[in-house]
């Protein structure tokens, strides 16, 4: 939860008064509270370590206690329904949702600081909405469903409207989250975009490439749907990009579409780029020492027979590889270098993008460029 709550100062991070905190927990058997200092002390029976509360917290630091509570052992009081199922939107403050992620079953699965971390930042920058998607809670009063959406709320300290559905059996567990999720790519589709999943894959690939170092990325960056709207509309441009940035299967389309852009912004057109990754794609007119020769043959064999320096294809790794690799072809062909393909990736960086020079090694015809 680091890209969050480095969204906030040790200042203005919003924390909670943990006296209601310590009481429902030691309501329980087994669970002795004494005063520490400011804040308090809990004995589990049984367990020679005791567990600290502060006075207050952070909701960071909060989700980590609830943590440390239900690894020794304790369990939420029921809080029976009484009546028929309901459903209603309410507001829903921070101190609430403290008192609700006390109230998490047993068999309720391990919270994913990857999704509280996306639904924050989502918070964060006003994305969220209220749907029908919201809290649920059983008929003994469980938090049968929300537990991420209220543990991103702690690290925000907002108050947000949810749905709220309450005394829902519990027997229809199981049916819950079964959906298949919607993709990004679903949703530009649904907005008439084309080739919604290159697409899609394209732009979250350049808002990290706006947004944070190379060195830094890892799979299953969280960015909104909004975030992605916002690439799209600052470079429409890019659509042309997924059109044509593919021009060998097995390289990462997602990478290679990106170098395209980059291309194509560097030479203020795409007609080069075209004419090169058509070039990448055909192998016509290369001569041998070409760096669009050594890197096709990198990917599709020919030449270069050593197996071992071969990308895998599918981590985020091999993307940074891909994107260095052809941002280095990309350059030495700008610049008229003749060079082996690289072997050895130095921190997976990747260089910036040139537009071509006197020396080029294109073998299409195109006028002199300005190189001012």
């Amino acid at each position: 939860m680091a890209a969050i709550q480095e969204s906030f100062s040790d200042s203005n991070k919003p924390t909670y008064d943990m006296s209601k905190f310590v009481a429902t927990v030691c309501a329980n058997p087994g669970f002795l509270m004494t005063q520490h200092g400011r804040g308090w002390r809990i004995q589990v029976t049984g367990n020679a370590r005791a567990i600290l509360i502060p006075e207050r917290t952070t909701g960071e630091q909060y989700l980590n206690l609830i943590q440390k509570i239900y690894h020794a052992g304790w369990s939420p009081i029921p809080h029976p329904w009484r009546g028929e199922p309901s459903l209603a939107f309410e507001d829903i403050t921070p101190s609430e949702a403290c008192d609700l992620l006390l109230r998490i079953p047993w068999y309720q699965r391990k919270i994913d600081d990857r999704k509280v971390e996306e639904w924050a930042g989502a918070m964060v920058r006003g994305e969220w909405r209220t749907t029908h998607q919201g809290l649920a809670f059983d008929q003994n009063g469980m938090l049968y469903d929300g537990q991420h959406r209220l543990a991103a709320q702690l690290l925000v300290g907002i108050t947000l409207r949810f749905s709220v559905a309450r005394g829902i059996q519990g027997d229809t567990f199981a049916t819950v989250d079964r959906g298949k999720m919607r993709s990004s790519a679903y949703t530009f589709s649904a907005e008439g975009e084309k080739d919604t999943f290159n697409l899609s894959a394209a732009l979250r690939l350049l808002w990290m490439w706006e947004n944070s170092p190379v060195t830094s990325w890892k799979n299953r960056q969280p960015v909104s749907d909004d975030q992605l709207r916002d690439v799209l509309k600052r470079h429409p441009e890019i659509r042309h990009s997924v059109r044509r940035g593919k021009p060998i299967p097995k390289a990462s389309g997602r990478a290679t579409t990106l170098i395209h852009y980059l291309a194509t912004q560097a030479c203020g057109s795409p007609e080069i780029p075209d004419q090169w990754y058509a070039q990448l794609s055909s192998g016509y007119d290369f001569q041998q020492r070409d760096p669009g020769l050594v890197l096709r043959n990198y990917f599709l064999g020919g030449e270069d027979k050593d197996k071992t320096t071969r990308v895998p294809v599918r981590s985020m790794q091999s993307v940074v590889q891909v994107l260095f690799l052809f941002a280095t072809a990309w350059n030495n062909t700008c610049t008229g270098q003749q060079r082996k393909i690289v072997k050895a990736f130095p921190d997976y960086g990747v260089p910036k993008i040139r537009r071509p020079g006197s020396n080029h090694l294109f073998r299409f015809p195109f006028g002199d460029l300005d190189q001012n």
